[in-house]
């Protein structure tokens, strides 16, 4: 997809939630909120394209240690050069290794105006900006990040006015930082000021965002 933008036709309303107060209502999230935003937590019904890209990568999965990912870099020679170093600088290492791949569609790739590419889809073919996302959060994921510290984040990118997706990943400190496959560095979320979150998913739950007004 265009950077989200043909999910972003298929997303329900959100309008309804937009008239909530500002109190945190049931269902809500306290704890840190990404980009300043009230979160809906439920339960992982959907997106599909996220569920089918789940179920793909557990029937073929890449971390293993002989796994070759390019010419000069097999699974455990990256596992060796990221793993017991600090949070940040893991993520520094997953983010700069999987953005060298490059930028292409899913109607360029799969024929497709929307597909969530599993790891071994991205390793083979590149991908889009969901599909970096995925492969860096099972990256993570294998070098012992707890799934429940990180989300896939569908938002809207407000400067361009255009769908894209990123990664988020929250440390033990409250901290939320923010791997793009527009940007080499790792960022603080607080730092991030041009996008505008929509959902977020990791393998056990989904959430709504909401501004709260």
């Amino acid at each position: 997809m265009d950077k989200g933008t043909a999910f972003f036709r298929r997303m329900p309303v959100l309008g309804a939630f937009a008239m909530l107060p500002l109190l945190l209502p049931s269902g809500a999230q306290a704890g840190p909120r990404l980009f300043n935003t009230v979160e809906f937590q439920m339960e992982l019904k959907k997106p599909s394209s996220w569920l089918s890209a789940m179920e793909r990568n557990r029937n073929s999965p890449i971390f293993f240690d002989e796994k070759r990912f390019n010419a000069s870099t097999l699974w455990k020679d990256l596992k060796q050069k990221a793993a017991g170093k600090p949070l940040l600088e893991q993520l520094g290492i997953v983010n700069s290794f999987w953005n060298q791949w490059p930028y292409r569609t899913d109607k360029e790739v799969y024929g497709k105006a929307d597909y969530w590419a599993a790891p071994y889809e991205f390793l083979a073919r590149s991908g889009d900006c969901e599909d970096y996302c995925i492969v860096k959060y099972y990256t993570l994921k294998a070098l012992g990040v707890p799934a429940d510290r990180m989300r896939i984040v569908v938002v809207r990118e407000v400067i361009r006015d255009i769908g894209h997706a990123i990664l988020a990943v929250y440390d033990t400190d409250g901290e939320i930082y923010i791997l793009d496959n527009l940007s080499e560095a790792v960022r603080p979320a607080q730092r991030v000021r041009n996008y505008v979150p929509q959902f977020s998913v990791n393998e056990k739950h989904r959430w709504i965002h909401v501004k709260p007004r």
